[in-house]
């Protein structure tokens, strides 16, 4: 195991609201099929990623729909049955068409850390689980790009693998206070490896 023990950062998030989340998403999980949480699992910590993770996911088609949209305006020409205006509004709904299916998308996704395993959660009323136990991650990176740095959002890779740079098949994208989480997540991974005498 190449986790190090570190001293954890600071908590940021408060008991109560921690343990509101807690308990809302443990009943939410509890109705699920199929028991999405196990007998005796307890929920460390339920999050969505941040809303930024749809604009992040859109922004290719927003920048393009809009970078076509001022070549439509200046080119001056609309598409045939259409107004110019109508031709540009037409462009930029498309971009918008694809934020808002990224955010119908974001709005079902949870990521859960309980004392036993690390979970992708999407969908209600048919969800799709992905769930590594923690006893099996070798070690765990906390990364930000440029565009993560300036909204305070992070991306947390986990590894499972011998070989670090093949083996990261896991990971929560766009999470809000980065560092909190990740602290959090050494921690349970730390337990449950205390836990099981490994």
């Amino acid at each position: 195991m190449t986790l190090e023990r570190k001293t954890p950062p600071d908590t940021t998030f408060s008991t109560t609201t921690e343990s509101a989340a807690a308990k809302t998403i443990a009943a939410v999980f509890s109705g699920f099929p199929g028991s999405v949480i196990d007998g005796g699992e307890i929920v460390l910590l339920a999050i969505k990623p941040s809303l930024w993770r749809p604009v992040f996911t859109s922004a290719p088609w927003l920048i393009a729909s809009v970078l076509l949209a001022i070549v439509v305006a200046r080119v001056g020409r609309p598409i045939p049955g259409l107004s110019l205006s109508a031709t540009v509004q037409v462009v930029l709904f498309v971009g918008l068409i694809r934020l808002a299916w990224a955010a119908a998308h974001w709005l079902p996704r949870w990521h859960v850390l309980t004392n036993r395993r690390v979970l992708d959660i999407r969908g209600v009323r048919a969800p799709v689980v992905t769930a590594i136990p923690l006893i099996r991650i070798r070690n765990t990176y906390l990364r930000r790009n440029l565009p993560e740095q300036l909204v305070g959002v992070g991306t947390i890779l986990f590894v499972t693998g011998v070989s670090e740079s093949e083996s990261i098949s896991h990971f929560w994208r766009t999470i809000p206070a980065p560092d909190d989480v990740h602290g959090r997540i050494r921690r349970a991974i730390e337990n449950a490896i205390d836990a099981n005498g490994l």
